[in-house]
Order: C-alpha cells, then sequence, then structure tokens
C-alpha cells in the first residue's frame, strides 16, 4: 500500500512538471511569435548590432540581469531561513522557477507556488507568505521612487491650467511623502498581521491562523536588509532599461531618465496585468511616458518610438523570458507532493 501511494504521488510529480514545462514554452511560443510582430523590431536590433560596442553592451545587459536574479535570490533565502536553511544555488533554482510558472499566471502569483515547492521541509503555505513579504519590499521601493518622480515628471510634463497644476502639485507635495510613510510603516510593522489576523479571522480557519504568525518573526533589521537588496535590485534594471534605450538611439539625458524610469515602472505596478501581455504594457507605457520629454523638446520621430519599443522588448525577453527558460530546467526539482 505504502509502495503504491509512493508511486502515485511520484506520478503525479512528474506529470504537473510536465504540465509546467509545456505551459511555460507554449506560452512563451506564443507570446514571442504570433502575438506580436516582431520583424520591425528584430530590424532595429539587428542594425544595432553592427555598432563597435553591441556585442559588449548586451553581455552588460546579461550580467545584469543574472546578477538581479540573484540578489532575489539572496534576498528570499534571508526570508525562508526562518524555517528551512537553504543554499543559494536552491535558492536561485527555486527563484527561476517562480519566474517560469509565474509567466503565465495573472500577476505573476505563480511566482509563490512556483518557488515555495523546491522546500523539502518547510511549510508550503508559510513559504508563500514569506514569499509575499520579499514581494512586498520590492513595491514598495517601486512605489515610493516613483511616487516621488511622479512629482517631478507631474511639474514637468502635465499640460493644465496654471491654478489647476499649482493645486494639484502643492496636494502631492504633501499627499505623497504621507502615503510613503504609511507604506514604510506596514512594511516594518508587518507582524501586526498576525494579531490582526487571529483577531479577525474566523475560527474555522485556526490553521491558516496559525501559519501567518510567521510574519510577525522578522525584526526591523531584517526587514531593512530586505528592503535594501530590493532597492539594488531596482537600481540594476532601471539600470538596464536606460542602458538600452541610449543603446537603441533614444538620447533621453540621465536626469530625465531618472525621473521618467521610476514613473514608468510605477504606472506598471498600479496596471494589473498576466505577464505575458507585460510587453505591450511596457511598451505602451513608455512610449507614452518618455515621448513626452520628446514632445516638451520639440522632437517626435516614429523612429524613436520603435526604438523604446524595442528597449522595452528586449528587456522583456533579457529578464523574463531567458530567466522562464532557464527555470524550466529546474521544474523537475519541485516536489508537489511529499510524504
Amino acid at each position: 500500500m505504502i509502495v503504491q501511494k509512493t508511486k502515485i504521488r511520484k506520478t503525479f510529480n512528474y506529470l504537473i512538471r510536465a504540465l509546467i514545462i509545456l505551459v511555460t514554452y507554449g506560452f512563451i511560443y506564443r507570446q514571442v511569435f504570433v502575438e506580436r510582430k516582431l520583424h520591425e523590431i528584430v530590424d532595429v536590433f539587428n542594425k544595432m548590432m553592427e555598432q563597435q560596442q553591441a556585442w559588449f553592451m548586451i553581455s552588460l545587459i546579461l550580467l545584469l540581469m543574472l546578477l538581479n536574479w540573484s540578489i532575489e535570490s539572496v534576498k528570499w533565502r534571508l526570508l525562508i531561513a526562518k524555517i528551512e536553511k537553504i543554499s543559494f544555488f536552491r535558492a536561485f533554482k527555486a527563484v527561476m522557477t517562480g519566474v517560469s510558472v509565474s509567466l503565465f499566471t495573472p500577476n505573476r502569483t505563480g511566482d509563490y507556488l512556483g518557488r515555495v515547492f523546491i522546500l523539502e521541509k518547510g511549510n508550503h503555505v508559510e513559504g508563500i507568505l514569506i514569499t509575499l513579504i520579499g514581494s512586498f519590499a520590492q513595491i514598495v521601493v517601486t512605489l515610493s521612487a516613483g511616487l516621488f518622480c511622479f512629482l517631478s515628471f507631474l511639474d514637468q510634463y502635465l499640460r493644465v491650467s496654471y491654478h489647476v497644476q499649482e493645486y494639484l502639485l502643492i496636494s502631492l507635495i504633501f499627499l505623497i511623502p504621507c502615503l510613503i510613510f504609511i507604506i514604510m510603516l506596514f512594511y516594518f510593522k508587518i507582524g501586526i498581521l498576525s494579531d490582526f489576523i487571529g483577531r479577525y479571522m474566523p475560527r474555522k480557519w485556526e490553521r491558516f491562523i496559525e501559519y501567518s504568525r510567521v510574519f510577525a518573526r522578522y525584526c526591523g533589521k531584517e526587514l531593512l536588509e530586505v528592503l535594501l537588496l530590493s532597492l539594488l535590485r531596482y537600481v540594476i534594471f532601471s539600470t538596464q532599461f536606460f542602458l538600452l534605450l541610449r543603446m537603441f538611439g533614444v538620447e533621453l539625458p540621465v536626469i530625465q531618465g531618472m525621473i521618467l524610469i521610476p514613473v514608468i515602472y510605477l504606472a506598471m505596478t498600479l496596471v494589473p496585468s498576466i505577464a505575458l501581455i507585460d510587453l505591450g504594457i511596457r511598451g505602451s507605457v513608455s512610449i507614452f511616458v518618455i515621448g513626452l520629454y520628446f514632445q516638451k523638446s520639440g522632437f517626435n520621430s516614429g523612429d524613436t518610438e520603435l526604438a523604446i519599443l524595442t528597449s522595452s522588448t528586449v528587456l522583456w525577453l533579457v529578464n523574463l523570458i531567458i530567466p522562464a527558460i532557464l527555470g524550466t530546467f529546474f521544474v523537475f526539482s519541485l516536489k508537489f507532493f511529499r510524504k
């Protein structure tokens, strides 16, 4: 009987792993070769690759991608250590499989499932809740940077009557720091979620209430370390985007890039999406936001829009599709059914 249950468990594990791999590659194929008309983007990319330093820049972008996901692995390893000690390589495998699973799930919710099933002893529900802390830290950084830069963006690019703009700007100068303070306070006091859930959650959810107490295990120092790692990741993928824009001929000054790119990431964070359509959303938002700079400068060209779209597409391919493909090689490390 025990042998039979073991065989069934292994069979289901293999079936789910195979299904994840098939769906991931199917969605990648559809997104890259069916949904998107990439011939114009490929032409721009090929033309750029003829430049003297093209391979150096592409190598740098790829290196930054590895650094970005390595930092995310360090962050998750630090968080998950509360329930299970794992090596950096196992954390990296978990993060990569998370990217693969998240590719075809709404708002990348599959990222949590893709990671926790690599754990051998740690509770999966606690693992998901812990992973949420890391995601929340990244959102805190994105919102904080984006909201501060939005003030400058509003002042420079919003075209409304002077009195309305002045009133709106003064209001936001007061409201945005307050909002960021509230977000930060909630993040560093995330342990109060345990008390809140324990007090107001129905008694029939007693097991989940026990799991939620994991929020209270993190001190301010640990949460600060996670937040700083999230900030470092943010700087890295923002730098990637700026380098790609310049590489494809978008003459965006550094200061304007430091204002506009955080606003783009802020907009993408606030718009609910599936990872697969992020390419379309990222391209549209980037063209609109960066296009405002060129409109104000008296320069607007279809070639610039195509260069922005190409930059967004390459960034999407490097930071999501390549890690997702890499993650499929680690999917067979996942254990959906344990003893």
